[in-house]
């Protein structure tokens, strides 16, 4: 089980380097897919993976990962305006989907009959 020491020790540098590449994929992954509201939060997993080793890594691994954060921060800040948007007209959508009244199903279907 991986523990997170805070006695100011470096983290594993494997784990860093794998959060760092994990990172650096989610950016490019996330500026692949065309919707907003898949690559806002895409962004947001990239930012977090990348905040891990740069707070607790080794100073080149570090540098790196603080590198991306900040890209990933800026991609993500953005996207946002387009993400809301997005997730606004869903929602209202929705709303209208949920205010349509439904079809009853007919007396004869679903019923167990035996």
């Amino acid at each position: 089980m991986a523990t997170i020491n805070l006695n100011g020790e470096d983290m594993n540098p494997v784990s860093a380097k794998a959060l760092a590449w994990s990172a650096g994929l989610l950016m490019v992954l996330a500026l692949g897919i065309i919707s907003p509201a898949g690559t806002f939060p895409l962004l947001i997993l990239a930012a977090i993976c990348a905040a891990i080793p740069g707070l607790f890594a080794a100073k080149r691994i570090r540098v790196v990962s603080l590198i991306l954060l900040g890209i990933s921060l800026v991609l993500a800040a953005t996207y946002f305006p387009d993400f809301k948007r997005d997730q606004e007209a869903y929602r209202r959508r929705a709303k209208e989907q949920a205010a349509k009244p439904s079809l009853a199903t007919p007396p004869d279907q679903g019923a167990t009959g035996q």
